[in-house]
């Protein structure tokens, strides 16, 4: 409870910006904490009450940009399933009669990913690992490792723009999350996905990688998944059964075309949304420094 003179969202500015100090004093052997002590302990600069109020004003503006950028770039990749149910109905009951088949049916190669061990020192081909497809099936190329990897390993494991990154090995919740690759660099998938490669005169990679990511799709691989509590997986000859809508190639293509109209501006967002998380941090640093 501050004191007259200072302003309490003053205070929550300031302990936000020693998350990292307080995470090093922290202690316990399973669950960490901080102790009253190493909290008031904490040296924190004060300026006159005016002042304190014009900084909380300038950060609450930076906070507020950073979620707008960070809400946009949400909407904008919430069009994306709501066009593939515009587009081609709602796979859960294929109003629009298309013909259905097999995923095995619509697909070139299916190929487990590398085993072997990637490295923190950056050699070698970056691995994409499981936390580098989200939820919702973006990619997320912040945090890679790579991999001394050649010959017929590496063409075995190696992701192709069109390529989908089925994850069949992780929690109940995550298990067959669905990334589509854009060949954005050279790369080999880690051995916890199945690297889908399509016949691209039947099917768009876009247009399966939309129906992996649909909600009716996520509850089939949820019901399918098996496995330990924390573990659970779905295997190559489980994913080729799976049955999917077959709607005219022209029609998956011109929704392809928009797919990707919508995630260049979705990567625009990102770029937006992470120069707003640097400005709101670099201001806070700045303001405690």
């Amino acid at each position: 409870i501050p004191r007259r003179e200072v302003s309490p969202e003053y205070i929550a500015w300031f302990v936000s910006s020693q998350a990292v100090t307080l995470q090093r004093k922290s202690s316990g052997s399973t669950v960490k904490g901080i102790t009253t002590g190493v909290l008031a302990s904490l040296a924190i600069p004060l300026p006159p009450l005016d002042e304190q109020r014009l900084i909380v004003r300038l950060l609450d503006r930076a906070a507020e940009i950073k979620r707008r950028a960070g809400a946009a770039r949400a909407k904008a990749r919430a069009i994306i399933p709501a066009l593939f149910l515009d587009t081609f109905g709602d796979p859960a009951t294929n109003p629009m009669g298309w013909p259905v088949v097999t995923v095995g049916e619509l697909l070139e190669s299916a190929a487990y990913g590398t085993s072997q061990k990637a490295n923190d020192r950056g050699e070698g081909i970056p691995m994409i690992r499981m936390g580098n497809v989200t939820i919702g099936g973006q990619l997320d190329t912040s945090d890679l490792k790579h991999i001394d990897i050649a010959g017929q390993e590496r063409e075995k494991a190696e992701v192709l723009e069109g390529d989908l990154l089925f994850n069949r090995t992780n929690s109940k919740e995550l298990v067959g999350k669905t990334g589509l690759w854009d060949g954005r660099f050279e790369a080999v998938a880690a051995s916890y996905f199945i690297r889908l490669r399509v016949k691209r005169d039947q099917c768009s990679p876009a247009y399966l990688w939309a129906f992996f990511n649909t909600q009716f799709m996520k509850r089939a691989l949820f019901d399918t998944a098996r496995g330990a509590i924390g573990q659970a997986n779905i295997n190559a000859k489980e994913l080729r059964a799976f049955r999917v809508g077959s709607p005219p190639l022209d029609l998956q293509t011109t929704f392809a075309e928009q797919v990707h109209r919508l995630e260049a501006v979705a990567r625009h967002l990102d770029a937006a949304a992470a120069k707003a998380d640097a400005m709101a941090a670099g201001l806070s640093a700045e303001v405690f420094a």
